[in-house]
């Protein structure tokens, strides 16, 4: 392997071996008590090889949720473009997808949220996601008739309810089974969603 290549490969395995770190320690730990220097000495690595990858630790806790969020916005896409015939199957594939990146990714997306308390630069990403995610699903409601008096507040309350509830479930150690999660879901959404 040439030397550019192996650099670039250690810069990446260093990398994915601190936000491996981070996401272990938030399990356990809240934003408030994570430091650089835990997730340090977790990923076996000196200080200042973070700053070789990150800013600080909410750049860290938002970069590596990235993937997450990108994952959250592909699974609700559908919701907008469904026929009013499959509305039912497209509903439940959109929450299925969802549970299960809060499974794998709830610690670090919960930190992510508690970043953002405190945080103005993460406030801004997560408040930008929000909106994101918020015209998803007016999109959606929008396509399903108009017996809502606020579209708008109300795709707001499903994504809301969404992230509380899949924060509290799989925000540490899943609280609940993923199937419990998604039916329970599924059943809230369909009340809502004509």
């Amino acid at each position: 392997m040439p030397r550019q290549a192996q650099l670039r490969h250690s810069r990446q395995e260093s990398r994915e071996r601190i936000v491996a770190a981070a996401t272990e320690l938030v399990r356990h730990q809240s934003y408030g008590e994570l430091s650089i220097g835990a997730v340090m000495e977790r990923a076996g690595f000196g200080r200042t090889i973070f700053y070789r990858h990150f800013d600080d630790l909410g750049d860290l806790l938002v970069r590596a949720s990235r993937d997450a969020i990108d994952s959250l916005y592909a699974a609700q896409r559908p919701l907008g473009t469904s026929a009013d015939r499959d509305a039912d199957r497209v509903v439940r594939d959109a929450i299925e997808r969802a549970v299960t990146v809060y499974q794998t990714h709830g610690p670090l997306l919960r930190a992510v949220v508690e970043a953002a308390a405190s945080d103005p630069e993460v406030a801004a990403g997560h408040s930008a996601m929000r909106r994101q995610f918020d015209g998803l699903v007016e999109q959606a409601l929008r396509g399903r008739g108009d017996h809502f008096a606020n579209v708008a507040e109300t795709a707001r309350a499903l994504n809301r309810l969404n992230e509380a509830y899949l924060l509290d479930a799989f925000g540490r150690d899943p609280r609940i089974s993923t199937e419990t999660a998604v039916q329970t879901l599924t059943e809230i959404w369909m009340g809502v969603v004509p």
